[in-house]
């Protein structure tokens, strides 16, 4: 009896010959190569649930990366048929959705039905219900296709634009009363995309064309046309179909938007801006003022902007949109941008209390505000930020506020008479509180020299968000979290993360704080730390240090402190330096290819090598690449003793800087690095600098002040 037991155990403790905890061990590794060749017959499958209970699904997924599809189905079909939910139903529809592909229509109409049985989640039931329409659709069994979907439109299940095709298509298949009023309807009223392509064709394909009026014939081959990209000819179509039409029964956003896009595509500008505003003179009010804010657009782009001020103003004046005043504020600030830094000024004393949404603006703003540092324009940088007062955004207005404050201090911004009010420790404070990160940093830092009380502390404040202080926070869908735990069980990683990330907002902080465990523990530092950033926001208490450590881990802890000490860089520094520019990926290639841990252009790498006397190295490799970018930097910092200058040189070249240097001669580092023309410079720097802060205080014992002067000195 003893024997029998120890053998039926063993047998019980294996998968298809492997022992149960080599096999996920092996899964949790990603090591599946060991499952191409595994005999798996229809006899021993269902040994598969001894791994648990969702092990079919997740090794279909696998198979099929192994290009064993049918073993892979024949676990879909295993679980769905034994298996538990909510594996039972994921299952079904990935084997639907792989019958669907391969237009296996009945077998999936089959399918759809069972789990319309079976289901019982809205989840599940409307997906079902969707894809059984799809197969009935292709089966053209038309009369039941309808049918379906008036249940659907009853029932409020969702909806979607290729539904009103199958609509169509199936009403005119059975000659319903009305259907030509469906196509129009479809042309009419949905934005441009391949669905209008399928319509046209279908109704040339059964030459029915001439069912409908030419004014909507040639509108219905315009969308076509669009669709293709063909804009010119588009264009061509639709002006001349808008007399026959009926203007009430289009949506004019679309078409204003639409023709617009196509104008703008073909550098048909004055066309474009003149059909519009003729056109404009049978809409309503309301929808006249969009097609006057694209006509301002379009004489903005042609460059007659006395035409493009005069129609971005009427809008802003008369329009009640919010949406709409803030584009057309928007496109009359660049306009003025374009023109000079005092047109810039006036429209936002005219305009930025008129403005609904203050971050919309940021993007005009702050590459003006780069401009004015750059020509030392301190007065109007002053005026732009009185002006901003109340209603700029957040981040603009502690940069302006930092930035007065220093020209303030160092005497560039005159503080008597009338500017009496000003003074760098109010302007500092304003920043402190507007700001988060950089301008908050480097005003706390110059209000510690100056005597004022702070005290910094590590708690992590600006990796959260408010909305979430103070209220426990809950699972919508252990459903959900059981599969996604699942997923990372079963070393299926990109699909676990894939789910988090979409509905990180409904489940447990506690999931996703253990998925960022398990991807750093699996050196996968940068989905890591993207999970940690939504776990801060989904969390209901404060964050801790152990958050922060996740949020800034010292990855490659031992060769990034040995080099830093080696090449003589603040290991703070360097350790953000790092992280910034790879999250300790080291398989990582940029756009431009700058390669690795530390993104090395492989010309850079070259000429480090040769000074360390590397005649071969690997830029994926991490112990070589971080000894090429440390040599690098290494060099930029000896030569230029300044570290964000040596950060402006490792970001953007040693030759930009130099000629900022040149041309921003007297201006000190913080501010040099505000002038820089290029945005990505000014917020590598920002980001390094945070990021800084955070590696000292963890793990150094930096104060912020101490990390604040280590940059910037001069602000002491």
């Amino acid at each position: 009896m003893f024997l029998l037991l120890s053998l039926t155990q063993c047998r019980a403790d294996t998968v298809w010959g492997i022992s149960r905890s080599t096999f996920l061990e092996r899964l949790a590794r990603q090591e599946n190569a060991f499952l191409a060749d595994l005999q798996i017959e229809e006899g021993n499958l269902a040994e598969v649930f001894r791994l648990g209970p969702g092990a079919p699904y997740y090794l279909s997924l696998i198979f099929t990366s192994l290009e064993r599809e049918q073993t892979a189905e024949k676990l879909l079909t295993l679980q769905w048929q034994r298996g538990d939910s909510p594996w039972r139903e994921e299952a079904a529809f990935l084997r639907l959705s792989i019958q669907m592909e391969n237009r296996r229509y009945e077998e999936a109409e089959t399918l759809a039905r069972q789990i319309l049985r079976r289901a019982r989640e809205e989840r599940y039931t409307f997906p079902a219900e969707r894809k059984l329409v799809a197969a009935l659709y292709w089966q053209e069994q038309d009369e039941e296709v309808l049918t379906l979907l008036e249940e659907m439109r009853n029932s409020g299940a969702p909806w979607d634009d290729e539904l009103d095709l199958f609509t169509a298509v199936s009403s005119q298949r059975l000659e319903r009363q009305g259907w030509q009023q469906l196509f129009i309807d479809l042309f009419y009223s949905k934005r441009t995309s391949i669905l209008h392509s399928r319509a046209y064709a279908y109704l040339e394909q059964e030459g029915v064309l001439d069912s409908f009026p030419q004014a909507g014939l040639l509108f219905f081959q315009g969308k076509d046309l669009l669709y293709r990209g063909q804009n010119s000819e588009a264009i061509d179509l639709i002006e001349r179909s808008l007399p026959g039409l009926e203007i009430e029964r289009l949506d004019l956003d679309i078409l204003i938007e639409e023709m617009g896009a196509a104008y703008f595509a073909v550098a048909g500008h004055n066309r474009g801006a003149e059909v519009l505003l003729d056109l404009s003179e049978r809409f309503s009010p309301s929808q006249r003022l969009v097609a006057v804010e694209m006509a301002g657009r379009l004489y903005r782009k042609e460059g007659n902007f006395s035409e493009a001020r005069r129609l971005l103003s009427e809008v802003v004046r008369d329009t009640g949109s919010p949406k709409l005043r803030d584009r057309a504020i928007w496109f009359a600030l660049d306009m003025a941008r374009s023109l000079s830094p005092g047109e810039l000024l006036d429209q936002v004393e005219e305009m930025a209390s008129l403005w609904h949404e203050p971050v919309f603006f940021k993007a005009i703003l702050e590459p003006e505000i780069s401009r004015l540092i750059a020509q030392r324009n301190w007065q109007d940088l002053h005026r732009l930020y009185r002006l901003l007062k109340g209603f700029g955004p957040p981040e603009t207005m502690a940069r302006l506020a930092y930035i007065n404050a220093r020209a303030v201090s160092l005497g560039l911004l005159d503080s008597s008479g009338s500017q009496a009010s000003l003074s760098p420790q109010s302007l500092f404070l304003e920043a402190r509180s507007a700001g988060e990160g950089y301008y908050r940093y480097l005003s706390e830092a110059a209000l510690i020299d100056m005597g004022f009380p702070l005290q910094w502390k590590l708690d992590g404040s600006d990796q959260q968000s408010d909305s979430s202080r103070g209220e426990e926070q809950v699972s919508e869908d252990d459903s959900l979290e059981i599969l996604i735990r699942g997923y990372f069980e079963y070393g299926l990683y990109e699909r676990g993360m894939e789910l988090l990330r979409s509905h990180w907002r409904t489940l447990s902080p506690g999931l996703i704080l253990d998925s960022a465990l398990t991807l750093q523990n699996r050196g996968e530092y940068l989905s890591s730390v993207r999970l940690m950033n939504l776990y801060v926001l989904r969390k209901p208490t404060a964050v801790e240090r152990g958050d922060l450590e996740l949020l800034y881990p010292q990855a490659f802890g031992k060769q990034i402190g040995g080099l830093a000490k080696s090449e003589d860089i603040p290991a703070s520094v360097f350790f953000a330096l790092v992280r910034e520019e790879s999250y300790f990926d080291p398989q990582i290639v940029s756009r431009s290819g700058a390669v690795g841990l530390t993104q090395l252009m492989p010309e850079t790498a070259g000429d480090s090598a040769r000074r360390l006397r590397m005649e071969e190295y690997d830029l994926r490799d991490p112990d070589q690449n971080l000894r090429l970018g440390a040599r690098h930097f290494s060099r930029l910092l000896s030569r230029l003793e300044d570290i964000p200058k040596a950060l402006m040189a490792y970001n953007a070249g040693l030759s930009r800087l130099r000629s900022w240097e040149r041309n921003f001669a007297g201006l000190p580092t913080d501010l040099l690095a505000e002038a820089v023309p290029y945005p990505e410079t000014r917020n590598y720097v920002r980001k390094i600098l945070v990021s800084a802060v955070y590696y000292g205080g963890l793990y150094y014992d930096q104060s912020l002040e101490e990390t604040v002067f280590l940059f910037f000195p001069g602000l002491k």
